[in-house]
């Protein structure tokens, strides 16, 4: 399994308790496992707002790992406690704090209130927080498609994007459909796989089906 983000850059002057393990949600809320290639293994979720957000964390190529629920910061001035939804080690070392709300609970003043401290908090003890809303990865189509090439991409192998890449560059204008390219020979996992970790490009914008057209990026 690969390695958790580790907690060993916070500030002295703050302190932490470790990580929790997720295996039962809150009031109202579902636990979700998402099934993570790049933690190689479940990642425990919260509610499924987090689990859509874990295939986001997924399609980023600058995430080199992530984990939910990290830790939870506490500060005697200001008195506060956080726990981050997560924390993502970026392919430049750097590590990122993620906040995740429903649009709805975005808007709510008493968390606006909470997120102006934490930002400063947070910033001037030199840890990168990202707030993130729903609206900003919660795309229907988008995440839709999203989902089905994590999906049916989930064994598909980075030995088999060349390949592909190839047969691509022989076609006229160097584009084909998802189905040309199966018919061709290209395994369909290798070319979801492909498309997800965008070795390939397409339109997400539209529902992807086998006649969407694909180009090698």
């Amino acid at each position: 399994m690969s390695p958790s983000p580790r907690v060993s850059s916070l500030p002295p002057h703050l302190t932490f308790t470790p990580a929790r393990r997720v295996v039962s949600g809150r009031y109202g809320r579902l636990v979700t496992f998402f099934a993570s290639q790049k933690n190689n293994g479940p990642v425990g979720c919260e509610s499924l707002l987090e689990a859509d957000f874990c295939v986001y964390l997924e399609y980023l190529p600058s995430i080199i790992n992530y984990q939910a629920q990290p830790f939870t910061i506490c500060s005697q001035a200001p008195d506060l406690r956080y726990t981050p939804d997560f924390i993502a080690t970026l392919d430049d070392g750097r590590k990122v704090l993620y906040e995740i709300k429903s649009n709805s609970a975005g808007r709510d003043p008493k968390w606006q209130e909470r997120r102006a401290c934490l930002e400063q908090l947070l910033g001037i003890n030199g840890l990168n927080f990202e707030y993130v809303e729903e609206h900003q990865f919660r795309l229907p189509i988008v995440l839709d498609n999203l989902r089905t090439l994590y999906h049916f991409g989930f064994n598909g192998k980075p030995t088999g994007i060349p390949p592909i890449i190839r047969l691509l560059l022989r076609q006229p204008d160097q584009h084909a459909t998802i189905g040309q390219l199966v018919r061709l020979g290209a395994p369909q996992e290798d070319v979801t796989f492909a498309l997800f970790h965008q070795f390939l490009g397409c339109n997400l914008q539209h529902p992807l089906d086998l006649q969407s057209q694909v180009w090698a990026t």
